[in-house]
C-alpha cells in the first residue's frame, strides 16, 4: 500500500467529509471545482503526478484573490541557500514533477475535497474547552510565551518524517506554527485520508515549477530504524511584506503568501507566537489517532517523533533558538510532548512528542 504522507503548506488544517449535500451545495461545489482546477500545459496522467496539473504560472488559484488581480510578481525567483551541513540524521526527499517552465505543479481537486472544506467551516463553529479550535483536534507542542510585545520574523525546523496510522476523515500530523492572533501560518507533513487546502488557501503563491507544496515524500522513519527529517522554513521579508516558505535540506524557496492577504490584523505587524510539535484530528465521536510513531513517553531523539533545530527569527532577523519555551498537551493521557531544550551538536534546541491516541472531541 502507498504512503499518503504528505508536505503541506497548511493554513486551515480541519478537513471533513460531508456525509450528504443539499442539491444548492452540490452545484456550489460544482462551481468551485470549475474555478480550482486550472487547464493545464501539460498531461501527467502517468504515476504518482496524475493528481496533479502543471498549471501556467499567471493561472494557479492564489491569482483568484481579489487582492491579487493587478500583481507585479513574476514566476522564476529562486534563491536556495547553502546545503545545511551534515547532522547524522538521513534527509528525507520528495518525488519532484518536472513541469515546463513558467508552470507550476497544483493538485487537481476533487468534489471530496471542496465538501470536506465545506464542512471544515461548521466544525469550526463547535469548538469547546478539551481542545484549542475544534472538538476533535489534539495538540503535543512546544510553544513559546504567549505575549503581545514577542515579535518574530518567522521561524523553522527539522521535522522527522513519520507515518501514524490514521483511517476516514482523520489525520496525524508534525508541524510548526507562526501566528499572531487572528492570523496564522502553519507548514508540516500529514497522514491521513483527508489532505487540506496548501496552494489553494487565499494568496499562496508558488513559485517553483519542479516543488509542489502537497509532495509526497520517498522514505520516513522507522523506531530502531534510520530516521529521515525535512526542513520548513517560514519568514517575513520586511522590504516586500511578502511571508516566504522554504522546504527541503537545501531550503529551496518554495512560495509566498503576501502578508497584505490576511484577513485579519495579526500579519500586519511581526508574529508573536509559535509552536512545534504533533497535532491529530478526529470527528468528535471517534477517537483520536496515534501522533508521532504512536509510542509513549521517552527522551531518545532516535526513538520517537522531533523536531530539531527548532529556531525562531528575531525583530532584529537574527536566527536564534527560542527562549522561554514551554511543553503542552491538551490530553496528556493520550498524547505527550517534551522540550528537550538545547543540546551540544547539530540537532540544537530539540522537541518530542507521540503517543497512541484514544482521546476524543468530548472527553
Amino acid at each position: 500500500m502507498k504512503s499518503k504522507i504528505v508536505s503541506l503548506l497548511l493554513f486551515s488544517l480541519l478537513c471533513q467529509r460531508v456525509k450528504s449535500l443539499s442539491p444548492e451545495e452540490d452545484l456550489e461545489i460544482e462551481e468551485e471545482l470549475k474555478r480550482l482546477n486550472k487547464p493545464a500545459n501539460q498531461d501527467n496522467s502517468d504515476g504518482v503526478w496524475r493528481h496533479y496539473d502543471c498549471v501556467d504560472f499567471y493561472k494557479q488559484p492564489a491569482f483568484d484573490h481579489p487582492l491579487l488581480k493587478n500583481h507585479s510578481f513574476h514566476f522564476g525567483r529562486s534563491w536556495d541557500q547553502e546545503r545545511l551541513s551534515a547532522r547524522g540524521i538521513n534527509s528525507a526527499t520528495i518525488k519532484r514533477l518536472d513541469c515546463p517552465t513558467g508552470t507550476v505543479p497544483i493538485r487537481k481537486t476533487s468534489k471530496e475535497l471542496i465538501a470536506a472544506k465545506m464542512q471544515a467551516k461548521v466544525h469550526a463553529q463547535h469548538s469547546g474547552p478539551n481542545t484549542v479550535d475544534v472538538h476533535g483536534l489534539h495538540l503535543a507542542i512546544v510553544r513559546t510565551e504567549f505575549g503581545p510585545l514577542k515579535k518574530y520574523n518567522g521561524g523553522g525546523m527539522f521535522s522527522s518524517v513519520e507515518v501514524p496510522k490514521a483511517s476516514g476523515t482523520q489525520y496525524s500530523a508534525g508541524q510548526m506554527k507562526i501566528e499572531n492572533i487572528p492570523d496564522f501560518i502553519q507548514a508540516g507533513w500529514m497522514m491521513g485520508n483527508s489532505s487540506c487546502f496548501n496552494v489553494q488557501c487565499p494568496g499562496f503563491i508558488l513559485m517553483r515549477s519542479d516543488h509542489p507544496v502537497d509532495a509526497i515524500f520517498k522514505a520516513h522513519s522507522h523506531r530502531g530504524g534510520p530516521v529521515y527529517t525535512y526542513n520548513y522554513f517560514i519568514y517575513l521579508d520586511p522590504t516586500s511584506g511578502l511571508w516566504w516558505l522554504q522546504l527541503g535540506e537545501d531550503s529551496i524557496v518554495v512560495g509566498f503568501r503576501p502578508k497584505k492577504i490576511f484577513s485579519g490584523p495579526g500579519f500586519q505587524d511581526l508574529a508573536t507566537y509559535l509552536e512545534w510539535g504533533g497535532q491529530t484530528y478526529s470527528p468528535p465521536e471517534v477517537k483520536s489517532p496515534p501522533m508521532g510513531r504512536g509510542d509513549f513517553l521517552t527522551s531518545d531523539v532516535k526513538l520517537t517523533a522531533s523536531c530539531q533545530d527548532i529556531t525562531t527569527i528575531t525583530e532584529a532577523h537574527e536566527r536564534v533558538p527560542p527562549a522561554d519555551t514551554q511543553a503542552y498537551s491538551d490530553r496528556e493521557k493520550y498524547h505527550w510532548a517534551l522540550d528537550r531544550g538545547y543540546l551540544k551538536g547539530p540537532l540544537k534546541h530539540v522537541m518530542l512528542f507521540g503517543g497512541p491516541g484514544g482521546a476524543t472531541g468530548w472527553a
